[in-house]
């Protein structure tokens, strides 16, 4: 069995820990993209509670303090909310990098084992000729001493 087909299972393992890094660094993006949106709807409920508050819906409307000490209740619960969103964000950003970090170098490890598949193959295929250059100068060599 040559180099090459004994370096093949692990390649295979290399390549399915790339797979397996590229995965997760796609959760990790669909993750992201979510709770960014998420942190954009808290962002729009908090100007349009804003809006509402100072009776935008109904100019000269005139609102009693508990309606207002709610509506601020609520407005604070939103920016809390929303920070929390934001350091949710900066987490998976962390994450993120370290998985495009684990990705970068397990495709780079795959990479240089594929590489050196390649070398194997080319020294294998350097080898078969030689021998069968061998066999065929010996034939060769036979057949000349026969016809003497």
């Amino acid at each position: 069995m040559g180099r090459e087909k004994r370096l093949q299972p692990v390649l295979k393992m290399a390549q399915g820990k790339v797979d397996e890094a590229a995965r997760a660094l796609g959760y990790l993006n669909n993750k992201i993209a979510a709770e960014q949106a998420t942190h954009g709807q808290l962002k729009n409920y908090e100007s349009e509670y804003l809006q509402l508050m100072r009776g935008g819906d109904a100019p000269g409307r005139r609102m009693d303090v508990q309606a207002v000490m709610r509506y601020q209740l609520f407005i604070q619960r939103l920016e809390a909310a929303q920070i929390q969103q934001n350091e949710q964000i900066k987490l998976l950003e962390q994450q993120k990098a370290q998985v495009t970090e684990h990705w970068v170098k397990t495709q780079a490890r795959a990479k240089a084992i594929g590489s050196v598949m390649e070398a194997a193959r080319q020294e294998d295929s350097i080898i078969a000729n030689r021998q069968e250059q061998k066999l065929f100068d010996e034939f060769n060599s036979q057949r000349a001493s026969r016809h003497n």
